[in-house]
């Protein structure tokens, strides 16, 4: 098959390659990218420009920072084939990006990016099979769910949400000049706290740009569900600074 990648970053080129193993014929859009996705992309079929790509592919798959998720959706509009969301949104973001594509499958990501074991990539939707399908034999577990961007949401409202927090109290302790005795303390009750604050800090400061978006969706469907959204609110400006 013909699979379209929107963009190739670190997870997406990462899977790009394992569908390229898979015998699949990967294409990607140079236009408007870096030199760092172009290093990325050299397993992959250059066609320039994201029009020639939808033209050209059977399936396209979007892996792209969670804020930008829509506006790639509306760059593919006019694409028929199958049309994959992989990107840390809520489910009502999903359901807009789904309008956009006549045929339409989400998808949510656990884990880094697949050069070993370890990583899942959750899909829901009519034609989830389908795609689940591409990835077998490959580094990356496809399990069907019933709603792939809500257990995405779910899932990363603890793992980065608590991260956030971390380095909040980290921040406000160094703040009141308690920083020490608090890191002492962590290191007689709460042992394990001092690798997740060292995991947090490394993760913030190489992704903590994409994780503010990722942390305003899981504060939307936090209030769909009901929820107070302030969480994650405060997770994404703990982020953004």
């Amino acid at each position: 098959m013909n699979v379209g990648l929107l963009h190739p970053g670190e997870m997406g080129s990462a899977i790009g390659d394992l569908l390229v193993g898979n015998g699949h014929d990967v294409l990607w859009a140079s236009d408007g990218r870096s030199d760092e996705t172009r290093a990325r992309a050299v397993a992959f079929r250059d066609v320039g420009t994201v029009e020639h790509l939808v033209r050209q592919s059977g399936l396209v798959l979007s892996i792209c920072p969670p804020h930008v998720a829509l506006e790639v959706a509306r760059a593919a509009r006019g694409f028929g084939g199958l049309y994959v969301d992989a990107n840390a949104v809520s489910p009502a973001t999903s359901r807009e990006i789904g309008t956009l594509q006549p045929a339409f499958v989400d998808g949510g990501i656990v884990g880094g990016p697949p050069r070993e074991p370890g990583t899942r990539l959750y899909l829901s939707g009519a034609r989830a099979a389908e795609v689940a399908s591409l990835f077998d034999g490959t580094l990356l577990e496809a399990r069907i769910v019933r709603d792939a961007s809500a257990l995405k949401m779910a899932y990363a409202a603890w793992s980065k949400g608590s991260a956030a927090l971390l380095l909040a109290i980290r921040d406000v302790a160094r703040h009141y000049g308690v920083e020490a005795p608090l890191l002492a303390e962590w290191s007689e009750s709460i042992p394990e706290l001092h690798e997740r604050l060292a995991r947090a800090e490394r993760s913030a400061a190489s992704k903590g740009w994409r994780w503010a978006g990722e942390m305003d969706e899981i504060a939307a469907a936090f209030v769909a569900a009901g929820q107070p959204d302030g969480f994650h609110r405060a997770a994404a400006e703990v982020y953004r600074r």
